[in-house]
């Protein structure tokens, strides 16, 4: 079985270029290894400072299969912040381009929003078990524990007129390095998951029912204070408005002691088949 931690695990081949390699379990590139790749090769070329943004953009559908070239290049280094961008490449081709920014931290005022409503993840249905059983047990989704909490089973069509709103509970279930990067790029990977649901759940569907195309086009986290992804964390996600085909949906990370720890947002494209 090929562990998540591997596949974030890129390997250098010299000039801040990496190579990321892929679990092979399905052909569409998994948007979330491109965003957690990203952040170690990204990572990898900065002393000090810890990941505070990462904006990106879906340029084209990548392969599952192949691995991804990293191309980083060190676009600043100021007294307190850096940026990165990173371009991924598979087969000569960009298909994705991102950047990033690291600071050093500072101390100042000090507010976040409290963990939004929701069961304790004990009470809540394991998502991993529908995941095991679409793509069978040997995956990198098999180092989470996800505990599902908004609409059940989040597979097939839903209701019509459900509220855009979808959350879940997750934590890293192995052993986790002593690595803040990594620790950055395990969230960042999490981050993509299901994030287009909120937009389709007022029209009766999800990210996976027969008949729709959902297609991320950018996505963003922003990292606002400390966290570690072996706690349970909880993804609370939300969709203010679908128009012109294309749907944005924005997201809270919150640990349940400290609230909010990380913001995402993300636009994609939405097409129905039937």
């Amino acid at each position: 079985m090929t562990s998540l931690l591997d596949i974030l695990d890129v390997e250098p081949q010299g000039d801040d270029v990496f190579a990321g390699s892929s679990s092979g379990m399905i052909q569409h590139l998994f948007g979330g290894q491109l965003l957690g790749q990203s952040v170690v090769a990204a990572g990898r070329t900065v002393e000090g400072r810890e990941i505070n943004s990462l904006h990106g953009y879906f340029l084209h559908a990548g392969d599952g299969r192949r691995p991804v070239e990293y191309q980083v290049q060190r676009t600043r280094d100021g007294r307190s912040f850096s940026s990165r961008r990173v371009v991924g490449m598979q087969d000569g081709h960009q298909i994705w381009t991102a950047d990033l920014s690291y600071h050093t931290g500072e101390t100042g005022f000090e507010r976040a929003e409290e963990s939004p409503p929701s069961l304790p993840p004990e009470e809540l249905p394991s998502f991993m078990e529908g995941m095991r059983a679409t793509m069978g047990t040997d995956s990198e989704w098999d180092d989470f524990d996800i505990q599902w909490g908004g609409p059940w089973p989040p597979m097939g069509r839903a209701p019509e007129g459900l509220p855009p709103h979808n959350q879940f509970w997750f934590r890293f279930n192995k052993e986790l390095p002593a690595d803040p990067v990594i620790n950055a790029a395990v969230l960042a990977y999490v981050s993509d998951l299901s994030f287009l649901t909120p937009v389709l759940l007022p029209h009766g569907a999800f990210m996976w029912s027969r008949g729709i195309r959902a297609t991320s086009l950018d996505h963003a986290v922003w990292f606002h204070r400390p966290f570690s992804v072996d706690e349970w964390l909880l993804y609370d996600q939300y969709s203010p408005v679908i128009s012109r085909g294309r749907g944005f949906a924005m997201g809270g990370i919150s640990a349940a002691d400290r609230g909010r720890v990380a913001s995402t947002a993300q636009e994609g494209m939405i097409r129905s088949t039937t």
